[in-house]
């Protein structure tokens, strides 16, 4: 028998008619991450001059957000989704949130980022903040 204590922080969002914003939004989260991730690991000597941002930089996003789109989608393809997981997917997209903008407000003291690294991180960060909403508006219908 599973003491309830121990049984909470494993609970399941059930497949019902509920969860479908939650499901849309990790699998819509997972995709665009798989593209960015694709970007970053393809383009990223490419982008280095175009953006500012090192190319050390595009291969640890890229990286991450390979594991993280992968990630995404294994969880949003589930019958019931694993309520941490989608926890975590909302704090990860608030904390990428606050990357982009500290990489934005630091500007040349970390990276010589150009305006279209600017406009490239800003778009990032505001689909991670998107996302992130989507994703909790979700949990919150899903119950």
């Amino acid at each position: 028998m599973v003491h309830e204590s121990t049984a909470a922080p494993y609970r399941h969002v059930r497949q019902s008619g509920d969860d479908g914003l939650l499901r849309f939004s990790l699998k819509l989260d997972g995709t665009v991450s798989g593209l960015v991730a694709a970007l970053s690991l393809l383009g990223a000597g490419m982008l280095d001059p175009l953006l500012g941002l090192p190319t050390w930089l595009h291969w640890a996003q890229g990286a991450f957000l390979t594991v993280y789109a992968a990630g995404l989608w294994y969880a949003g393809t589930r019958p019931d989704v694993l309520r941490p997981v989608a926890v975590s997917a909302v704090l990860l997209n608030a904390v990428w949130a606050v990357g982009c903008a500290a990489i934005i407000a630091a500007g040349p003291a970390w990276f010589p980022i150009t305006l279209l690294g600017n406009a490239y991180v800003g778009f990032i960060g505001i689909a991670v903040v998107v996302f992130g909403a989507m994703q909790y508006v979700g949990l919150k219908r899903a119950g």
